[in-house]
């Protein structure tokens, strides 16, 4: 083990906890207050408790993993770990890109009706749409409980080599190059439309509530690709080029898991500095808090 390696599996046992807290604080919070009944009526905001869930879950996973991979134990170095540990370390953030690009899809298209779009039904699909694509993505990552075999010699999960894990491969770095283009492309054409639209609509308290939601999702997509990009950039070196699995790339592919987990972090920031409609509910809320408290 090199000495990078080792210094960023000791830092795990200090970092690890402290993410934990703050990230399912923050998105705890998060749910509460986009869950409230005036911004229910967004379906955007359906995508964003979506999100949230989805990270409660996955830093629930990971962050015991990690700190567990500081003290030399690695659930997925064993038979049945090794089928499942990728495949459950993977759904949650792609669960959470996801959402965040039918986020990106849903600020565009309300963006770009004339009229105002039917609450209910909106909501209803955004639901649905929440739930068939959770369902896809759980069968598209199947796979990843058959493309890693535990090597009893070794005692190390390792990937199994076949044309199959490569295609499998290559569909999952495309999936991530296809969202990335799409969150931004739905980005864009969203600010233009609210831009032509800004006069017309600039009395209506809902539709400035969902200005402030599409420049909080621009910039937190473009947050996101930014602390993401390194963790996918090696993760696929690693799958194609397993002369690249050296401890010291390995070592930089932990630290970017604390980059990613960063990302995660990051919107409730977003949300505080740049949405005039989250921080008065959040004041009230803490405010409700502190009385209560009191």
């Amino acid at each position: 083990m090199t000495t990078l390696l080792h210094h960023v599996l000791k830092a795990n046992i200090y970092i690890e906890p402290t993410l934990f807290v703050f990230i399912i604080s923050t998105h705890i919070i998060n749910i509460r207050i986009l869950n409230s009944r005036d911004l229910r009526v967004l379906p955007c905001i359906y995508y964003f408790i979506g999100y949230s869930v989805s990270i409660i879950i996955y830093i629930s996973l990971t962050a015991p993993t990690q700190i567990l991979r500081a003290l030399f134990i690695g659930w997925e170095n064993t038979p049945v770990g090794c089928h499942i540990y990728f495949f459950v370390i993977f759904l949650g953030p792609y669960v959470a890109r996801v959402m965040l690009v039918l986020a990106s899809f849903d600020r565009y298209y309300c963006s770009s009706q004339p009229r105002p779009i039917n609450s209910k039904k909106a909501k209803r699909k955004a639901r649905k749409m929440i739930l068939i694509t959770t369902i896809f993505i759980s069968i598209y990552l199947s796979p990843m409980c058959f493309i890693y075999y535990f090597d009893r010699k070794t005692g190390r999960c390792l990937q199994s080599k076949s044309l199959f894990v490569i295609l499998y491969i290559v569909t999952q770095a495309i999936v991530t190059v296809t969202t990335t283009i799409a969150m931004i492309t739905f980005g864009i054409l969203t600010n233009i439309n609210s831009r032509r639209y800004a006069l017309r609509i600039r009395q209506q308290k809902v539709h400035l509530v969902q200005r402030q939601l599409g420049r909080v999702l621009f910039l937190h997509m473009f947050v996101h690709i930014i602390l993401t990009a390194p963790f996918n950039i090696i993760y696929f070196m690693n799958a194609f080029f397993t002369s690249t699995r050296t401890p010291n790339i390995i070592a930089l592919r932990y630290l970017c898991v604390f980059l990613t987990q960063t990302d995660y972090l990051a919107s409730f920031f977003l949300y505080i500095l740049l949405g005039n409609f989250y921080r008065q509910r959040f004041y009230r809320l803490f405010s409700c808090f502190r009385h209560v408290n009191t």
